[in-house]
C-alpha cells in the first residue's frame, strides 16, 4: 500500500507565522506613539481669551462678543427689508472701514 505524500508547509506560510511577532510589536508601538499624542493634545495648555481691554492690534473675545452683542441683541428685526438690516450693515460697513483706517494704506 502506498501512502500519499504527507502535506508540506508552503514557504510563504513558514514566512507568515515568522512575521507575526514584528506585526504585533508594530502594532504596539503604534498604539503607544498614538496613546502618547492624544495624552499631549488633551493636556495641553490653550491660549487665555483676551478681554475687550486688549490691544487693537491682536485678536480679542472680548470685542467679539461685544460687536455680536450689538449685531444681535442692540439691533432687532433683520430680516430682509426690515430696518433693523440696514443699521445693521451701515455697522459693520462703519467697523470695516475703521479698520482700514487704522491698517494704513499699505493695506488696500
Amino acid at each position: 500500500m502506498v501512502t500519499p505524500p504527507s502535506p508540506r508547509r508552503s514557504a510563504a506560510g513558514a514566512g507568515a507565522a515568522a512575521g507575526a511577532p514584528r506585526v504585533l510589536l508594530a502594532l504596539v508601538v503604534l498604539y503607544g506613539f498614538m496613546s502618547f499624542l492624544v495624552y499631549r493634545v488633551i493636556h495641553m495648555r490653550h491660549v487665555a481669551p483676551l478681554d475687550s481691554d486688549a490691544s487693537p492690534d491682536e485678536f480679542s473675545e472680548g470685542r467679539v462678543l461685544q460687536h455680536l452683542r450689538r449685531l444681535v441683541v442692540d439691533i432687532p428685526c433683520r430680516q430682509e427689508g426690515r430696518p433693523g438690516l440696514e443699521t445693521a450693515a451701515q455697522y459693520i460697513k462703519g467697523q470695516l472701514e475703521g479698520l482700514a483706517a487704522h491698517a494704513g494704506p499699505e493695506y488696500r
